[in-house]
């Protein structure tokens, strides 16, 4: 092809929107999506809570490591962490506000316009998601770093670019003596002088290269984690595209012709609906990804560089928690569950219920296709493993397991004497085995 020939392609694809298609599962996205954000909102709590506790440790000389005291050159740092981590709250709660579940009480065929997602939707979801991918990485590499010039540079480039266009009210409450001179002398400097100068310097200028120092730092360097820094970087560049009104981002969510209505077991819903509702959980399940994986180890090692051993352990031990809350959550999620069910049933005319760990009760209706064999509450995937006759119980690594159409209680309904007794024949059979 030559340069018309692409013009002409791309100028047939940005006047000529193909149909909208909806290729998930709308019902298993609003719950993936509510179970999500829930578990995102017990994060900002948590972590509120957390940086509330260290500010406290911070402010307190005693604990600080010996280059963090008062009179030592890295003292600031002590009043700049609890800063940069309400920073960093405040943009994780504006995501969390943009990412909530659909509400779908009252939606009928007549108004379900009310679920059409355009450019206002895209551009405030994915406006909010850049900022907290760009704010977070970038205070991620300053508390990894804890290095006077570097948080200088970033600063002062800020304060820059701030002032060239705030109103005088606004550079009355921000601007003091002490900042006017620092920025005085930053602009002092020539250009190409910013990133490393007598008061400045930046060893990772781009996105990608602190997403890359950070993993590094971090000793993420396995196959899953190259992964997931490729990941980060492409949820950046996606959300930039957005950010600075894209030519295919702007087509994309501002021109869309009439839509088809699907019907739902809460309510009619829209295609576009479908497209956003995916957008959004992909990217609350990148972020929540982003905090247990990379910001809070960070956090953790800043913790151990600033504080005093003896004294960290606390705060250690919640971040380990917070971490282990969200790592547990996202794991739960679209997984493969096994269940046992007697033969008999199967291809039967009865509804087989399915619980999922998720706490949803799935319904497997005859002629019990296995294109059924998913949770409408999580999406997770089921496995059906058939067995002949009556045999009450099977043993799982998780301990017994009822045989679904078994005529028996479920093990943890029974009384603990027959819980004991069971687990004592267990016991015994082990032991012939072995």
């Amino acid at each position: 092809m030559n340069e018309i020939d692409v013009f002409n392609k791309l100028a047939s694809n940005l006047t000529e929107r193909k149909s909208v298609a909806a290729l998930s599962n709308y019902e298993v996205l609003c719950n993936n999506i509510s179970f999500s954000h829930g578990l995102y909102e017990k994060s900002i709590v948590y972590l509120s809570e957390i940086a509330s506790d260290l500010k406290g440790v911070l402010n307190n000389n005693d604990l600080l490591a010996e280059n963090f005291k008062e009179g030592k050159q890295l003292n600031p740092f002590s009043v700049i962490i609890p800063s940069l981590l309400s920073n960093d709250i405040e943009v994780i709660n504006k995501l969390s506000a943009l990412t909530l579940p659909d509400v779908r009480s009252n939606i009928t065929v007549d108004n379900v316009g009310l679920l059409h997602r355009g450019f206002n939707d895209y551009s405030n979801l994915v406006t909010a998601t850049r900022q907290f991918i760009d704010s977070l990485v970038t205070d991620a590499y300053q508390l990894l770093l804890l290095d006077p010039k570097e948080f200088n540079y970033h600063v002062l480039l800020s304060l820059n670019s701030f002032e060239k266009y705030a109103t005088k009210s606004i550079r009355h409450g921000l601007f003091n003596d002490e900042i006017e001179d620092s920025l005085t002398e930053f602009k002092a400097l020539q250009f190409r002088d910013w990133k490393n100068s007598g008061i400045t310097k930046c060893q990772h200028i781009s996105f990608a290269n602190k997403v890359d120092f950070i993993f590094t730092e971090l000793n993420k360097s396995s196959q899953d984690d190259d992964v997931f820094r490729n990941e980060i970087k492409n949820l950046f560049k996606f959300s930039s595209e957005f950010t600075h009104i894209g030519y295919i981002s702007t087509f994309f969510s501002s021109q869309s012709g009439s839509e088809v209505i699907f019907g739902g077991d809460k309510s009619p819903y829209l295609p576009s609906t479908e497209n956003f509702s995916e957008l959004k959980y992909q990217i609350l399940e990148s972020c929540i990804n982003f905090i247990y994986q990379i910001y809070l180890p960070v956090m953790k090692l800043c913790v151990s560089n600033m504080v005093q051993a003896a004294n960290d352990k606390e705060i250690q031990s919640d971040l380990d928690n917070l971490i282990k809350l969200l790592e547990t959550g996202i794991k739960t999620r679209n997984n493969n569950y096994f269940f046992f069910v007697r033969s008999s049933l199967i291809n039967s005319n009865e509804v087989i219920e399915l619980p999922c760990l998720c706490g949803y009760i799935n319904y497997w209706k005859p002629p019990h296709r296995d294109s059924d064999l998913f949770c409408k509450g999580c999406g997770s995937s089921y496995n059906i493993i058939a067995i002949n006759g009556d045999p009450s119980y099977v043993i799982t690594s998780n301990g017994p397991a009822k045989v679904i159409g078994s005529d028996v209680p479920d093990f943890k309904d029974l009384s603990p004497e027959k819980q004991n007794e069971i687990m004592m024949q267990i016991a015994k059979l082990n032991q012939k085995g072995n």
